[in-house]
């Protein structure tokens, strides 16, 4: 399947854009790591957000991004998404 025909939703703003479009944070459950923007190597329960300031606002403004992930709040994941919209 061609990666870019893959679609996901924003969790924040609910918009469906392709994946390559968008953050990916995920959560390996079973050493409990969460990374932004893993390879493809990294597998489990993942979320998606725009590449957009408000939109990463807006999910961590509501926490859904651990409602989503079912993980205690994380005060560096934040730090982390910001570094990827910086590059």
């Amino acid at each position: 399947m061609d990666e870019k025909n893959i679609i996901r939703k924003c969790a924040a703003c609910s918009a469906l854009k392709p994946r390559s479009e968008l953050i990916k944070i995920t959560l390996n459950k079973s050493c409990g790591e969460v990374r932004v923007m893993p390879g493809s190597d990294f597998f489990g329960r993942s979320v998606y957000l725009c590449r957009n300031i408000d939109c990463v606002n807006a999910a961590f403004k509501k926490n859904k991004i651990f409602r989503i992930l079912k993980i205690k709040i994380q005060e560096t994941l934040e730090e982390k998404i910001r570094a990827v919209l910086e590059k």
